[in-house]
């Protein structure tokens, strides 16, 4: 996901001695003059307005500012050499850098109460106009995790509820599934006589005629013929390309470590082809034609082709009656020999499974 640059801010920080807030990149408290700490965490300003001096931005774009190793005064990132002793930076410490600080507070900020008197303050005041109190916001105390876990556990059950029943079903379906093939398989000899026979035989009619398709412009056949097109979203990617359409999520601010934040979004790329109707030339079936008898001479449906049509599959079916102890029983196939051994009058052993079907035969030696 590529992250889309807006600009940058000015951050604050709040001095940990009179807790006045401060611009970001001031090196000491403008209230009590205490330097800036070298752990101090910067925050969003009430309103953030994007900075548009270039000597500014090309300081947020230098980098995290560093503490010089000998005496803990900040620097610049681009900095050789400690403003305050002089001393060679190459051992600095970098400020942390790359921190989320929040949402990007664009509108008019609201203006702020006291907590100890109530009064109204603009949103950049560091003290209260009426009572002199810091107006710096307290950190807010992370929420208590011992609330969370019984609403867990009792999200586990159900869960766990759902797995047992869904392993039952499971073994319920396979043990009908075996059940089913032993049962079919199982079979008992029974003797009978054919007491009559019929055939059926059909052939299918395949024409060429146009089918309609849908597909993405690209990927339809040479052959095709194209009709309507629309554009439709083909693919979301992570950088820009050409003829896509930017979709970035709110913005939000990232410390720089410079007393500087940059204004970032996280955009995606979604893609847009066309989608196309199109019609293809294909063989497909027209038309059946069946032919059946109940004698001996089976034989295939005369077809007469038109323009444009061709013979498809070809099927065979023969049906033989025995009359047994047990009543009548049919046994279907599609070998023709076996059909023209199956005289009428003949005895035959018939192999029935546990459904009363006839899975096979034989003649009766």
């Amino acid at each position: 996901m590529a992250k889309k640059s807006l600009g940058y801010v000015e951050l604050e920080w709040t001095c940990p001695n009179c807790e006045t807030r401060n611009p970001g990149p001031q090196k000491v408290c403008s209230s009590c003059g205490m330097p800036q700490p070298e752990n101090v965490e910067f925050q969003q300003p009430a309103q953030e307005v994007l900075i548009e001096d270039e000597a500014e931005i090309e300081a947020a774009k230098a980098g995290p500012d560093v503490h010089c190793y000998f005496c803990g005064t900040r620097n610049p990132a681009d900095a050789e050499a400690c403003s305050q002793c002089g001393a060679s930076l190459e051992q600095a410490t970098a400020r942390a850098t790359g921190q989320v600080l929040g949402a990007h507070r664009k509108g008019p900020a609201q203006q702020v109460a006291c907590a100890a008197c109530g009064a109204m303050n603009e949103p950049d005041a560091a003290k209260c106009v009426q009572c002199g109190a810091s107006l710096a916001q307290p950190e807010k105390a992370p929420a208590p995790e011992a609330a969370a876990k019984p609403a867990q556990a009792r999200g586990r059950m159900p869960a766990m509820w759902l797995r047992v029943v869904g392993i039952a079903a499971a073994l319920l379906v396979c043990a009908v599934c075996i059940t089913f093939v032993v049962l079919s398989r199982q079979t008992e000899d029974l003797n009978g006589s054919v007491e009559r026979v019929t055939w059926t035989r059909n052939i299918t009619i395949e024409g060429l005629v146009p089918v309609e398709y849908e597909d993405w412009r690209d990927d339809i056949p040479g052959e095709g013929v194209v009709g309507s097109c629309s554009p439709k979203l083909n693919r979301t990617v992570d950088n820009p390309v050409d003829n896509a359409r930017e979709v970035c999520g709110t913005p939000y601010t990232v410390d720089t470590g410079s007393g500087r934040g940059e204004v970032v979004q996280d955009c995606r790329y979604e893609v847009y082809e066309d989608w196309c109707e199109y019609t293809l030339d294909e063989w497909r079936e027209v038309d059946k034609l069946e032919l059946s008898g109940n004698d001996y001479q089976a034989r295939w449906p005369n077809a007469s082709l038109q323009a444009a049509q061709r013979e498809g599959e070809r099927d065979e079916e023969y049906t033989i009656v025995f009359d047994t102890e047990q009543g009548a029983y049919t046994y279907h196939t599609g070998n023709a020999e076996l059909f023209n051994r199956a005289q009428i009058g003949t005895r035959w052993v018939l192999k029935v499974n546990a459904f009363n079907g006839v899975t096979a035969i034989e003649p009766l030696q």
